[in-house]
């Protein structure tokens, strides 16, 4: 049995799983600052948050794969230098065209690094250090969501508008050369057994979920009351839909051929037609889409509809954040003592806390900050109760032996679902913003993820009953 001393340094992949979220969440809470820049509409702006998720979720099932075969600690570490120059790159970007650019190759360096984090974790750690560790991934990820929105409201404060989107970019860069120099603590490892390549595959995966996060970003562009007065639009919408949909029809034959022959493939049927995986694949995928929806939407509510600066916007986020800190690091041990049921009990939470929130809305309850408080404490409890869990029983039904493949599939999931949520939820909120008030527009759409949240909790009802049920 290995020796407690042995045990590997961690902290540079908690970091890098906090840098994967925050890039998003920094993003987020600079929206009015890229605008007022950039000169940017409503729809330029979720492709640039969606561009990140769109390359992000694209390339990480490969990169597993990569970090499988050629080394975990090497592709993370060369993850990490090209977050921190594209970082640079997106911090400088003179026009949307280069910062859209930039937000793409940000995603691809993304995708090499958070594959090889639960895959090391899963190959150098045992017992308890590696449920430590896959717990420390779930409150570091969240960590970086809420975070971003604290500390890039933070530092967009300290700068005038057109500067402080500009700031908050570089503060990533900042936080991946502190991740690069801890890369040294941390071992190298591969799969003896490497599951090989699926590059036509991988290439579906890629073209469906670009047309799809594409297509939905694009239909914030058009006119809810008048769609057909921008025909150029709606037709390119339509056309990457379409695509899409026809892209992930020939990936299903591509999967079910690859399968027959017992080929490589980049989504082994085996593997995902698990009950616990695949469930365990769309509540994450769901989770991510309310979480990501939510912090997009709270940030571009409170700044443009209420008015409030960035650093009063992202500081309204630190009852939620500590909620969700706690929450998680208690979910492991209740996850522990009454399994699955943990996640219903969280679901339920955040639909309570949603509901809340948008019946404040509703009514204009005033001071709106102060009541806010009091329902993060529910939202972020049950996020947390939600999240950790989620990983750990998807974690603990992957083969050994797929490590790299385990982190590309829960990671893939989640920033696909991180893309479409912004492309939804965030455009949804868009439309709502051009024909109500900023309350009640806000409300509506939370009204939309307490019905997410509610189907979270359906979907998770799958997990609790006996495998042999299923």
């Amino acid at each position: 049995m290995e020796a407690p001393a042995l045990s590997p340094r961690v902290w540079p992949l908690y970091l890098a799983t906090f840098l994967s979220t925050y890039v998003f969440a920094v993003a987020n809470i600079s929206v009015p600052g890229m605008q007022a820049a950039l000169d940017l509409p409503g729809s330029r702006t979720t492709l640039v948050i969606g561009a990140y998720s769109v390359s992000f979720a694209a390339g990480l099932i490969i990169c597993g794969r990569l970090g499988d075969t050629f080394g975990r600690r090497r592709l993370f570490r060369i993850g990490i230098a090209a977050i921190l120059v594209c970082s640079v790159l997106t911090a400088f970007a003179p026009s949307v065209e280069l910062l859209v650019l930039g937000r793409l190759l940000q995603g691809c360096a993304a995708a090499l690094t958070t594959p090889q984090i639960l895959s090391t974790v899963q190959a150098t750690l045992t017992g308890t250090a590696r449920s430590r560790a896959i717990s420390g991934y779930s409150i570091f990820a969240g960590i970086g969501t809420v975070g971003g929105n604290i500390i890039g409201g933070a530092i967009n404060s300290l700068f005038p508008v057109e500067f402080g989107w500009r700031a908050a970019f570089l503060s990533i860069a900042v936080i991946a050369a502190v991740t690069w120099a801890g890369t040294g603590y941390l071992r190298e490892s591969r799969s003896p057994d490497p599951e090989g390549f699926d590059f036509p595959g991988s290439a579906l995966v890629a073209f469906a979920l670009l047309c799809l996060i594409t297509g939905l970003t694009n239909a914030a562009a058009l006119d809810p009351l008048d769609p057909f007065s921008t025909p150029g639009m709606l037709a390119l919408t339509l056309g990457l839909l379409a695509a899409s949909a026809v892209g992930f029809l020939v990936l299903r034959r591509h999967l079910l051929n690859r399968e027959l022959s017992q080929r490589p493939s980049v989504l082994p049927l085996h593997v995902i037609t698990e009950p616990a995986v695949k469930i365990g694949m769309i509540l994450a995928a769901l989770f991510v889409l309310m979480l990501s929806a939510f912090m997009y939407n709270f940030a571009v509510f409170t700044q443009q509809g209420l008015g409030w600066p960035p650093l009063k916007s992202g500081m309204s986020l630190l009852v939620l954040a500590t909620s969700f800190v706690i929450s998680s690091t208690f979910a492991t041990r209740l996850l522990d003592s009454f399994g699955p049921r943990i996640l219903l009990v969280g679901s339920a939470f955040q639909a309570t806390g949603f509901a809340t929130l948008a019946t404040l809305a509703f009514v204009d309850a005033q001071p709106f900050l102060l009541w806010y408080q009091l329902v993060g404490i529910l939202i972020g409890g049950g996020q947390g109760l939600m999240f950790g869990p989620l990983i750990s029983v998807v974690m603990n039904h992957v083969p050994n032996r797929v490590a790299g493949l385990t982190g590309g599939l829960i990671a893939t999931t989640q920033q696909a679902g991180m893309g479409i949520g912004v492309a939804t939820l965030s455009s949804l909120l868009t439309v709502l913003f051009a024909l109500l008030p900023p309350m009640d527009a806000f409300g509506w759409v939370l009204v939309v993820s307490v019905g997410l949240s509610l189907l979270f909790g359906l979907i998770a009802t799958r997990l609790v009953r006996p495998a042999a049920g299923d």
